[in-house]
């Protein structure tokens, strides 16, 4: 059975499922809550850099802080 320093090694390549040992890390996940909660988080932080890469940028900085001074003032 796969350690869990070995699941978190490949955890990206089974979350792409890009990974032989995909049946093995699965075994190990049904056994490991720790590691299912590291899949699952990494998962999720996946799903959201995907998603903001996708959004319009931020607005900078400097240009912000002036619009707050300017409604306080």
């Amino acid at each position: 059975m796969l350690s869990c320093k070995q699941v978190a090694t490949i955890a990206s390549d089974y979350l792409d499922n890009s990974t032989p040992l995909k049946w093995q890390i699965r075994l190990h996940l049904l056994m490991c809550a720790n590691c299912r909660r590291f899949v699952r988080h990494l998962k999720i932080t996946r799903q959201v850099s995907a998603q903001m890469a996708t959004d319009k940028p931020v607005e900078d900085v400097d240009i912000i802080w002036k619009k707050v001074q300017q409604r306080v003032k």
